[in-house]
């Protein structure tokens, strides 16, 4: 297989091959190649995907003890009431 590059990839091969001597440009092309797949395979398996019913479970247990937390009157935090308990 042929590969045609352009003139920016010409300089970038020119590059990589001054610091590398020991390898050919079809060493170096291939070696680029398996890394940008390893990359994009790594960045669309971040994880499993969690079905509806997991992240509804997931959420439940986060808010368990949500009724535990006092309510504060207001919207909005006034400085005494960050300190409201601490005298």
């Amino acid at each position: 297989m042929n590969i045609r590059l352009t003139p920016g990839g010409e300089d970038l091969l020119r590059t990589v091959l001054d610091r590398h001597p020991d390898q050919s440009p079809a060493e170096i092309v291939e070696q680029a190649l398996a890394d940008r797949l390893a990359r994009e395979q790594a960045l669309s398996s971040d994880g499993p995907r969690r079905k509806r019913e997991e992240i509804r479970a997931w959420l439940d247990e986060l808010a368990q003890f949500s009724d535990k937390i006092p309510p504060m009157p207001g919207e909005t935090f006034a400085r005494d009431m960050i300190y409201q308990n601490h005298d």
